[in-house]
């Protein structure tokens, strides 16, 4: 084993090979280490004329020619190794059509938090509200005497709320319409999953943008066998008490038998 040998397998096995620069106190004599043998270089034999170059290359010898009267001109003809290194560099030259360009679309405007209020009332309704936190209005009172005016004031009840974002990250880019509408309606279609309600009603203008599942053309909106109605939202109606009416109209339209008597 020579000494490159023995540094290699050294390597291997993950071992530091360490040579001392002088000699170490009580060293033993050094001595000179067996090394690999030289390798000599291949030297390849040149054709002896060209000739012999050109039928290395694969390109047919012309015919000798004994005198210039006899000579006859001879299709040119390029060697295959030639064609492939030309063809190649005319294929990296060649120029590339432009690609083409696609408009970008411009980023959404940002969506500002808010909160929807939600009631279910047994499997005949399910309303979602759009609040305005902090004006203190009897909201749930209004709600109340809506249901009791319908006689579905006595189905069991439960309230619920949904809050966008769902979580507030400070150190993520505030969310755009497209994601408000994707999870508001996730969340309206597996509320509708858990509890099959008959009528949907979408109380307000955030309601409606985020939540709707189909578009709000009519009165009564057919999703799925459910009837979806846009209404105002209870904010709106305190504030406004005059549209009152015009929601008390729409509820007789919409559902005759429980208005009939009232």
């Amino acid at each position: 084993m020579n000494e490159l040998q023995r540094t290699e397998y050294l390597m291997a096995l993950g071992v530091t090979s360490y040579m001392p620069r002088f000699r170490l106190p009580l060293a033993a004599e050094p001595s000179q280490a067996q090394l690999p043998p030289p390798v000599q270089p291949e030297s390849e034999p040149r054709p002896a004329s060209a000739d012999a170059l050109m039928q290395s290359m694969g390109a047919p010898v012309p015919p000798a020619v004994d005198t210039p009267a006899q000579a006859q001109v001879a299709p040119a003809t390029v060697p295959v190794e030639v064609e492939r290194v030309v063809g190649s560099l005319t294929a990296e030259n060649r120029v590339s059509a432009p690609a083409k360009v696609v408009p970008v679309a411009a980023p959404e405007k940002p969506v500002s938090p808010f909160v929807l209020s939600c009631w279910w009332l047994g499997e005949e309704l399910l309303a979602v509200d759009s609040r305005e936190p902090g004006t203190a209005l009897p909201v749930e009172s209004l709600f109340g005497n809506i249901v009791r005016a319908l006689g579905w004031h006595q189905l069991p009840t439960e309230r619920d709320k949904l809050r966008w974002p769902l979580a507030e990250n400070p150190f993520a880019t505030a969310a755009g319409a497209s994601d408000a509408r994707e999870t508001c309606g996730s969340w309206l279609e597996a509320a509708c999953g858990r509890r099959s309600v008959k009528r949907i009603w979408l109380m307000g203008a955030q309601a409606q943008a985020y939540c709707a599942p189909v578009p709000l053309a009519a009165a009564a909106n057919d999703w799925q066998g459910t009837s979806v109605v846009a209404m105002p939202s209870l904010t709106e109606l305190l504030k406004e008490p005059s549209r009152k009416r015009d929601l008390w109209q729409l509820l007789r339209n919409l559902y005759p038998e429980q208005t009939r008597s009232r």
